[in-house]
């Protein structure tokens, strides 16, 4: 039986730096008021030993009722990542004159988590936070686990992985993930199910705040939690408001942890926030305003570029004016940039000199452009007014946003510049004023008037620290999703990332790479669980087989020995992009924490570090590992695949979290070549700064200490740039890999290629490097011949340019289809293919979800790696987004992709198929957009022609008679004849 008087919840908090617990206790009575006994302890929650003990004596209304009491530790023992202590607090209630009693007790632990500093701290310790998040998604049971180990394994792995925090994103975590989390010292991320992709209803509220407090309420005791989580990916609109204005409700339940409003900050997606614009104080147009962060601002179909200045005319037909008035007499030079920023800005742009037009322009008005320029020479006197000033055009006053570039040159060498000079704050600004000219059919200088009211539009607030009531911009977040593969461009741009403040620190809470999803053993996975025919396994199936089909009419045992190779070198090859996106994300100073897209696979696809059976993928523990790593180098090679004797800008970063005391470290930089050989070694001394007497400042977490361009000269082949700490630190992250390619050692053409299409540059790179070409001549040719196509089809262009092109394939010449552009008529990418099944070009994922890309060995692949999947990291650039799809199978698939990370979708790289007597290669590969500039294009198009000219000394055959007949029962007549027209 349950007693009248009994404990309904136990709410515990400490304070880490006094020892001070506040406890609220709630008591429930189901029959009179009576007086209470509450008893309570606190103890070891692994020992048992009892640290203190106390009694109270209350009056206990019948019904609900809550008990509010303070305990003391002294000297509390901290829960820390390393040392998650636990303590446990019982209370005992009974009703005097009654022997029964009810008892309740909790652990819960002292500690700290906040953003203070520029940084994430825990117990007042700076950390980097590394998390992943979780779905808790599992096979079979999908949020029941078939396994029960499974759930639990997911913490220790990532644990093991050196993660200090997991995700738990949108949906709570099961009750005993918590206290295990508790136990092993892993820091908890919490979002409830109401977190993500939610639509506003009439019940939104109720139901979003029960999802959200009852979520706190059940959780609010455990020390591994330390974030609450509302939102996810949610645009500005009712659900983010509502959730910006429930911050209140959960300071009542708990002030003690770090609240996360919106991951990702979607709120920012169409929101005008770091926009300052002067205005009248009634409306906000007409107006002059100004982008002040570092980012474009894209809101009410207008985008701003960072720093960029526009204004916009009045309802009324008022005009927007920026005003100079010269501070001297002087002669300068005016240069004017009048610019639409939305879709189509139709508007009137003047400037005048003391009220006299000296310029007059339309944007997107009477055939005139997005754009107008003017330049002027102007002899001022001190005090004369330039205006430069933007009209609604056409009569319609909305969206005419115009941005305006101005500079002023002096004679004597000074420059001013409206953009580089806005202010926020004042008006007149020096020699910038802000305002409005009166309505009228030409703007009337007279008529100037200063605009009263400056406003920014403030960003809203993403976090609130413990103790905190409000939502402060203390920290900025991201989900800096990037193409795979990484190029040069992308690592840059993750290592150079900053918040939309320059001094605020970044949390990239989501980012990460896949791989494809193991179709051949997830499906024999299901079959061993004797679960074959549950949704998900019926689902794996389908495009298990798909991919099976692909196998086969593809002949993709010529790259793989069997099927599951694919699978394995994909899940294999994931490792490496990670460590590559870690490396990036370690050599950023402004990032603080990185939590890692996705923990495991779930929602049906490959985001994970293990796979939805809980099987680690090869090399992912020793990757997160290495990338997690507190003291790490992070090495840089650009470009990754490069030509002899030209420069590679190495670059090496210490992340140090705080791990190296200061100090002076040797270090000995080297770059060794295929052979073993040093081709480079460069002693430095890397100095660890120490903190300043009375100051609070702290050295960066990432250290740039060495930047240098290095030619090498070597044979070709894989290098290794390496940093070694001489003595004092042990580093991870050691080496990078970059490769260097002899020009010397590229495969000769001496078959003379012959150009089909309008490429200007294409006869040039040619002839640098002593290919022989000539361009296709409409004369009928006496031997085969070597066809290079790209860029557009030659003049007339259509029909009459590629009939004579086919007919010398059909009569036994090779064409090779370099750039696929080729094929397409404007409104299908394919209208020109040469098939009679045309299938499409299409885009497969490139993301965190991406395809798998793989070669044969093939002539046309002669000296590169293969086969097997392409290498990430040598084939970077070439590697395409869009394949050939839904063709007949070629005469060779010879390079191909497959997506298996998220449905199922495939398509080929290069393909060569037979027409008439001849054949022609099909390539999506980025070949001619590299060419100058690395030496992997050039090696795969010196191969292709020799490909090409394989059968270049056989004879010609006739064309055949029925040549034209056969074009149309390809159903190529719609493309290669003119209507009425025949052969």
């Amino acid at each position: 039986m349950v007693p009248a008087v009994r404990v309904t919840e136990v709410f515990v908090r400490p304070d880490w730096q006094t020892g001070d617990i506040r406890v609220q206790i709630g008591i429930g009575n189901a029959s009179e008021p009576a007086t209470g006994r509450l008893q309570c302890a606190v103890a070891s929650a692994a020992g048992g030993q009892t640290f203190l003990s106390g009694r109270i004596d209350r009056a206990i209304p019948a019904g609900q009722s809550r008990i509010e009491t303070q305990l003391h530790v002294d000297n509390p023992r901290l829960w820390d990542l390393s040392d998650p202590f636990l303590y446990r607090l019982t209370v005992r209630l009974g009703a005097e004159g009654s022997d029964s009693f009810d008892e309740q007790s909790v652990r819960f632990g002292f500690r700290d988590f906040r953003v203070s500093n520029s940084a994430f701290r825990l117990n007042g310790k700076r950390i980097f936070l590394r998390s992943s998040h979780t779905g808790n998604c599992c096979p079979i049971g999908l949020e029941m686990p078939h396994d029960p180990d499974y759930l639990r394994r997911d913490l220790i792995n990532a644990k093991f992985m050196r993660f200090n925090a997991i995700r738990f994103i949108s949906g709570v975590a099961k009750r005993y993930q918590l206290d295990l989390c508790d136990e092993i010292g892993l820091m908890v991320y919490e979002e409830s199910y109401a977190g993500w992709c939610m639509a506003y209803s009439p019940k939104f509220d109720s139901r979003f705040d029960e999802s959200v407090l009852g979520m706190i309420r059940r959780d609010r005791n455990h020390p591994s939690v330390v974030m609450w989580g509302l939102l996810n990916e949610t645009p500005d609109g009712p659900v983010f408001q509502h959730a910006v204005g429930l911050l209140g409700a959960v300071r009542e339940l708990d002030d003690t942890r770090l609240v996360m409003l919106n991951s990702g900050r979607w709120n920012f997606n169409n929101s005008v926030s770091g926009i300052a614009s002067w205005q009248n104080a009634d409306r906000v147009d007409p107006c002059v305003n100004f982008n002040t962060t570092r980012e474009p601002v894209r809101a009410l179909g207008i985008t701003w570029a960072p720093g960029q200045m526009a204004f916009h005319p009045g309802r009324d037909g008022e005009y927007a004016a920026v005003r100079w008035t010269a501070p001297a007499d002087e002669k300068v030079e005016v240069a004017a940039v009048f610019s639409s920023i939305v879709e189509r800005a139709t508007t009137d742009v003047h400037v005048l000199h003391n009220g006299r037009a000296v310029y007059d322009g339309l944007i997107n008005l009477k055939d005139a452009g997005r754009e107008q320029k003017c330049g002027l020479p102007i002899e001022v006197r001190k005090g004369d007014r330039i205006d430069f000033i933007c009209g609604y055009g056409n009569g319609e006053y909305g969206a005419d946003t115009t941005a305006l570039a101005v500079t002023i040159k002096t004679a004597g060498g000074k420059t001013f510049d409206a953009a580089a000079e806005f202010s926020g704050g004042q008006n007149p600004n020096s020699v910038w004023s802000y305002g409005q000219l009166a309505p009228g059919p030409t703007p009337n200088a007279e008529s100037f008037r200063l605009f009263p009211v400056g406003r920014v539009e403030k960003r809203q607030g993403m976090v609130s620290n413990p103790g905190s009531k409000a939502w402060e911009d203390i920290l900025d977040d991201r989900h800096p999703y990037q193409r795979v593969p990484h190029t040069a461009d992308i690592i840059r741009s993750l290592r150079t990332m900053r918040g939309a403040d320059e001094a605020m620190p970044l949390f990239i809470s989501e980012y990460g790479i896949g791989s494809a999803c193991d179709l051949m053993r997830l499906v024999n996975l299901y079959e061993q669980a004797g679960k074959p025919e549950v949704e998900d396994a019926r689902l794996y199936r389908s495009y298990r087989d798909q991919f099976l089909a692909d196998w086969e009419r593809w002949k993709m045992a010529e790259a793989f020995a069997r099927p599951e190779d694919f699978f394995a070198q994909s899940n294999a090859r994931m490792a490496g992009q990670r460590l590559l996106g870690l490396n990036a994300i370690r050599s950023n100073p402004a990032v603080v924490g990185f939590s890692l897209t996705g923990t495991l696979d779930q929602g049906m696809t490959a985001e994970g570090l293990w796979t939805t059976f809980r099987e680690l993928k090869s090399g992912t523990a020793d990757a997160m590992f290495d990338g997690f790593a507190p003291l790490r180098w992070c090495l840089f090679a650009e470009p990754v695949n490069v030509y002899r004797n030209t420069p590679v800008r190495l670059e090496a970063v210490l992340a140090n979290e705080d791990v190296l005391a200061p100090g002076d470290y040797p270090v000995i930089l080297q770059v060794v070549g295929p052979q073993n050989n040093r081709v480079f070694e460069k002693k430095i001394t890397v100095t660890i700064p120490g903190r300043a007497a009375g100051s609070d400042s702290e050295p960066p977490m990432a250290l740039p200490v060495f930047s240098e361009d290095v030619v090498i000269d070597g044979s070709g082949g894989k290098y290794r740039f390496t940093a070694t700490f001489q003595r004092g630190a042990a580093a991870a992250g050691e080496c990078m890999e970059f490769f260097v390619d002899d020009p010397a050692s590229m495969p000769p053409v001496e078959t003379e290629v012959v150009i089909w299409g309008d490429d200007p540059g294409l006869p040039q790179w040619l002839a640098d490097r002593k290919i022989p070409s000539r361009p296709f001549s409409p004369a009928q040719p006496r031997t085969r011949e070597v066809i290079l196509v790209c860029g557009k089809a030659p003049a007339p262009g259509g029909a009459a340019a590629f009939r004579p092109l086919l007919e010398r394939i059909a009569r036994g010449s090779t064409a090779v289809f370099l750039c696929p552009e080729v094929f397409s008529d404007g409104k299908s990418n394919v209208a020109c293919l040469p098939l009679k099944n045309k299938g499409s070009l299409v885009g497969l994922p490139s993301w965190l979800y991406h395809k798998e890309d793989w070669n044969k060995k093939h002539a046309i692949f002669e000296g590169l790696p293969a086969p097997g999947l392409m290498d990430y990291t040598y084939y970077r650039e070439i590697l395409p987004d869009i394949v050939f799809a839904g063709q007949d199978p070629p005469l060779e698939a010879v390079a191909g992709a497959i997506n298996a990370a998220i449905g199922y979708s495939s398509g080929l790289l290069v393909a060569v198929h037979r027409f008439g007597e001849g054949k022609f290669v099909l390539n999506t590969l980025q070949i001619r957009q590299n060419l100058g500039s690395h030496p992997v294009a050039e090696r795969l198009l010196r191969n292709l022609l020799r490909y090409a000219a394989a059968d270049s000394k056989n004879p010609l055959v006739p064309l055949p008679a029925d040549f034209a007949q056969q074009l149309k029962a390809d159903e190529m007549d719609l493309i290669w004849f003119e209507k009425g027209k025949s052969n």
